[in-house]
């Protein structure tokens, strides 16, 4: 019964351990990620506190303690993030679609969805296209994305596949796409997210929703 009990005693702070490594590490940590995180570390306080080991508080503390700073940094990175502007899809859409079928318009540029659902462009500053999250009404934001590069990119097919491909892993993704030097065509590719990698996971539409 005794190495029963240190058996179970021992596997608090694994558990929580391991359940903090996978808010770390892994690519779009999930509530349930969380709730085992706290919920272990929790479980050993109490137990170290009333019943078990004196070694089991302070482990379970420093789980505790990583767990709250990932969520803090998470916290952080929203509140320094680039400011929302509202935006007409249909007016992005065309301000896009006519700055790169300009001969003057942009070479090159990345597009992507931040993991709160907002589109962001770099590269399209000279177009009026700011470099900042920008909310396109109450639609999918990733839907938006992927129809833009349909319009644009001759290879949209494959690329998109792959990118929901990605998704459904939980590893966000950016679309660079670049205009052809010879034939002056659009063809995208795909770059992983540097950063929070977890795609947004509460889209309006059932396709995007994790």
């Amino acid at each position: 019964m005794d190495a029963l009990a240190t058996a179970g005693t021992v596997a608090i702070p694994v558990l929580a351990a391991w359940s903090v490594l996978r808010l770390w590490l892994r690519p779009g940590a999930t509530l349930g990620d969380a709730v085992s995180a706290y919920g272990w570390s929790a479980l050993g306080l109490a137990v170290g506190r009333f019943s078990g080991p004196g070694w089991l508080v302070p482990a379970c503390w420093t789980t505790t303690g990583l767990a709250l700073a990932y969520h803090l940094g998470r916290l952080l990175l929203w509140i320094v993030a680039k400011p929302i502007v509202p935006i007409d899809p249909v007016v992005l859409r065309q301000r896009l679609l006519d700055a790169c079928r300009a001969e003057t318009g942009p070479e090159a540029f990345l597009v992507g969805v931040s993991p709160d659902g907002y589109l962001t462009f770099w590269g399209l500053e000279t177009a009026g296209i700011p470099r900042c999250r920008l909310r396109p009404g109450p639609g999918c934001a990733t839907c938006l994305l992927e129809e833009l590069v349909g319009e644009l990119a001759v290879d949209a097919a494959d690329v998109v596949a792959e990118y929901r491909a990605r998704l459904a892993e939980r590893a966000n993704q950016l679309f660079a796409l670049r205009r052809g030097v010879i034939d002056n065509r659009w063809k995208a590719e795909l770059r992983p997210v540097k950063g929070a990698r977890t795609p947004f996971e509460h889209s309006p539409c059932t396709v995007h929703r994790f």
